[in-house]
């Protein structure tokens, strides 16, 4: 895992067990999760989670940078040969919450901040979505689109096949390190549908909307001041799909946090960055 110079604090894979770069880790249904080396994107380290059975997950949890209006994070994943067939109806890849101040008015009970479940992978299970001819959901070679759900709301797109990644093809597959980006922005108010919400993978732009109402009365969720926490890893969910076949592997790698848009080979310069963190 290659390390950068641009960054205030930097958090790295020297150990052989996630505890050392993330400061919490939660296991469940028997995933496993270790730091290999048998898999990089660079360097000589990945984080490597097993997924055996359904609903096995992991919280690999990071620290927050105290609340932010907006955040950016840039992660390389690869899913190793196995996943073809085993795609699950869901697959979590990260999760973002906000500060709710209990000060502010009817956020002094229960969880009501904005949040996001971020699903890349994404199949659903009510009806077939595999792109590929003669074959289903529980077949597919590759996994169909992506599901950001925000409380109540789910923002559901299916890759298109004109939208061609890194290693020449449309959706995602096997056998390759998938650069994937997201840029959150909080909406300015309650209500208001001025949020921002941007996914690139392999810098093909794959979702945008600048009308996200992460802070919404209709939905429940009027509070947050800004993101603060967050977690990567995740659960596989088939959901009317089951569980996989075997044990799939996927693999994560140069996980980097920053409060602003620092996005990498764009052609113009980002702007100069605040508040980082790299996992690298």
């Amino acid at each position: 895992m290659s390390k950068s110079t641009r960054t205030n604090t930097k958090l790295s894979l020297t150990r052989s067990t996630p505890g050392q770069p993330f400061y919490d880790v939660n296991r469940y249904a028997d995933i496993i999760c270790n730091i290999a080396d048998s898999r990089s994107h660079s360097g000589k380290k990945s984080i490597e989670l097993g997924y055996p059975r359904n609903e096995a997950g992991v919280e690999l949890r990071v620290d927050g940078f105290g609340p932010t209006k907006t955040l950016y994070t840039r992660k390389y994943e690869y899913y190793a040969a196995g996943w073809e067939g085993n795609w699950p109806a869901g697959l979590k890849t990260s999760r973002y919450f906000s500060y709710a101040d209990t000060s502010e008015q009817g956020c002094d009970a229960g969880d009501k901040s904005a949040y996001m479940s971020e699903k890349l992978i994404w199949m659903g299970s009510s009806k077939n979505h595999c792109p590929i001819s003669g074959q289903d959901n529980s077949t597919c070679d590759v996994a169909a689109g992506m599901n950001n759900a925000i409380g109540n709301l789910d923002l559901i797109k299916y890759y298109e096949p004109d939208e061609i990644f890194g290693n020449g093809l449309p959706y995602i597959r096997t056998g390759h390190w998938y650069k994937f980006e997201t840029w959150m922005v909080l909406n300015s108010a309650i209500d208001a549908k001025n949020g921002v919400l941007k996914i690139w993978i392999d810098d093909v732009l794959v979702y945008s909307n600048e009308s996200v109402a992460w802070k919404s009365s209709a939905r429940n969720r009027p509070c947050g001041s800004g993101w603060d926490s967050m977690w990567f890893g995740g659960n596989y969910s088939g959901a009317s799909l089951g569980g996989p076949n075997r044990t799939v592997y996927r693999y994560i790698d140069d996980l980097y946090l920053s409060t602003t848009l620092d996005r990498e080979n764009t052609g113009v310069p980002p702007d100069p960055p605040t508040g980082l963190k790299i996992i690298d």
